[in-house]
């Protein structure tokens, strides 16, 4: 299963959970929509029986009056939209009606209800309602007015008022697609940055887990940092270093163990050595107890130089650690027809490092030079900012195949020597680790290779800058 980010899957199910209310939403309104020109006729009818109340009244005589204001006149006289109406007192009595045809149509559909009561009515076929709908939507509603309690019936077809319904649900629609759409985007935006505030303790877990390497063994998880569903993981993180930590440690003891007790023989073996008579391959004997004796010596090194931790505040000059070496290893190369040379700035190359290791490094690099630049050629160990010591030769170089693990223990190239151990480059590898720095190779213009120091500024400097 190919990982993903958390981030990503949660902000995702928040935005399909946003977009399912949205549709729900949306749902509700279409139904509501679809109820709506019920609603409208409703209104229609209930303002048409209110007007209807506010017209009855009684005469100097005490009868019952229905005076009617200009607007109502012209409803029923004209039969806009069949608008009819019959109003009866509390025993059924018609009190007052449009005209005969209204107690045909809302005859039918009366009722005596305790508040109000909607029907419908059908009274005309299809040829005679010439584009109305032939059915009546009616309301009969009990009302107090100034001649006592009545029932006054009313009822229209559905032409206007339909097309009122429709303008206002399209109204809604777009007042919904207008707003909705930025909102749901809003809304997922909001989520996304949500999500990465509450993460936020993962990134920082991450970054913690990211810095541990060889020289940070031993640093463990913030677990208080971590949120609650993650500390088990953080715990069984930091459980799982422990162990590893305490495995590395006995791979270092045992290295170091056994690199002490292989000297002791080693030292017995040359002292006899030196003690016997002279006997033939004498000499390629003495090359290889050397040899052995400079494994052992690299070993030692290399196994307590994993144990270093560098603080952040002590610094170098690499000007003068490279005249140190260069001036010790001098007679070396004139001795095998070479030469080295020194270029420096005027201005101190000052890096974040210790001293001894760092000048392990630059001498093995300047001595594996020496061993494989041509005879009568330059080594050339050159300080540079930002915080860089180069080393180049006139060598064979490095083949491209090689590159990659030279640094590696044990490697000695294409065309391996007597003398060589293969542990040079990955002491100065090593080093540069400790010193939260790199070592490079590359091809030397004209012939030759580069070998690079990369060190890190000091603490200081990087503070200022």
């Amino acid at each position: 299963m190919s990982g993903s980010s958390i981030r990503f899957q949660l902000s995702l199910r928040f935005g399909l959970l946003a977009l399912i209310g949205v549709l729900i939403a949306a749902y509700a309104i279409t139904r509501q929509i679809r109820h709506l020109d019920d609603l409208v006729q409703e209104v229609a009818l209930g303002h048409q029986i209110e007007d209807l109340a506010n017209a009855l009244g009684r005469d100097a005589d005490g009868m019952p009056t229905l005076d009617l204001p200009p607007r109502l006149l012209r409803l029923y006289e004209e039969q806009h939209n069949g608008s009819v109406f019959v109003i009866r007192n509390q025993t059924g009595q018609v009190l007052f009606d449009d005209g005969d045809n209204a107690l045909k149509i809302l005859e039918p559909g009366f009722t005596f209800p305790s508040f109000f009561h909607y029907f419908q009515a059908v009274d005309m076929s299809p040829e005679e309602a010439r584009g109305l709908d032939p059915q009546r939507f009616g309301m009969t509603e009990r009302v107090n007015t100034d001649i006592g309690e009545v029932f006054i019936t009313v009822a229209q077809h559905r032409v206007a008022d339909d097309f009122l319904s429709r303008a206002v649900a399209i109204e809604l629609v777009d007042d919904a697609i207008l707003v909705g759409g930025p909102l749901l985007i809003l809304f997922i935006l909001a989520g996304f940055g949500v999500v990465s505030y509450s993460t936020r303790g993962l990134s920082f877990l991450s970054e913690k887990a990211r810095d541990i390497g060889p020289q940070t063994i031993r640093t463990r998880l913030p677990v208080h940092a971590a949120p609650t569903e993650v500390m088990p993981l953080a715990h069984a993180f930091n459980e799982a270093m422990d162990r590893v930590a305490e495995g590395y440690d006995n791979q270092q003891r045992f290295t170091i163990d056994a690199a002490h007790q292989l000297k002791t023989p080693l030292a017995v073996l040359r002292a006899r050595l030196e003690t016997i008579a002279p006997f033939a391959g004498r000499d390629l004997l003495e090359v290889d107890l050397s040899h052995m004796e400079t494994l052992i010596q690299q070993l030692l090194t290399s196994a307590r130089i994993s144990v270093v931790n560098i603080s952040p505040d002590e610094t170098i000059t690499l000007n003068a650690l490279a005249q140190e070496v260069v001036v010790a290893l001098a007679p070396i190369a004139i001795e095998q027809g070479k030469t080295l040379e020194l270029e420096r700035p005027d201005v101190p190359v000052v890096v974040m490092g210790e001293s001894h290791l760092a000048m392990e490094a630059i001498r093995n690099l300047v001595n594996n030079a020496i061993n494989h630049t041509a005879d009568g050629t330059t080594v050339t160990v050159r300080v540079s900012e930002p915080h860089k010591l180069q080393v180049l030769d006139r060598g064979p170089g490095v083949p491209d195949s090689e590159k990659k693990h030279i640094f590696m223990p044990f490697s000695q190239g294409r065309k391996p020597t007597r003398n060589g151990t293969g542990m040079g480059l990955a002491i100065v590898s090593q080093i540069m680790q400790v010193h939260f720095g790199k070592v490079t190779v590359k091809d030397r213009d004209g012939g030759g290779a580069v070998f690079t120091l990369h060190f890190s500024p000091p603490l200081v400097r990087q503070a200022e800058e």
